[in-house]
């Protein structure tokens, strides 16, 4: 494959309120040409405030 046009190295994100909810934890992946990601959830599971 080629250069990769996106590269994520340990991606975390938290929703804080009365608890901490760990979303995403340690998350590593590269994009490369041609590919495509999608976010996908129920909804009100906050894809749109990622």
């Amino acid at each position: 494959m080629g250069n990769a046009i996106l590269q994520v190295t340990n991606l975390h994100k938290e929703y804080i309120s009365e608890i901490t909810y760990k979303a995403l934890n340690g998350i590593d992946f590269q994009l490369q040409q041609q590919e495509f990601v999608a976010v996908m959830g129920p909804s009100g599971s906050g894809k749109q405030h990622f």
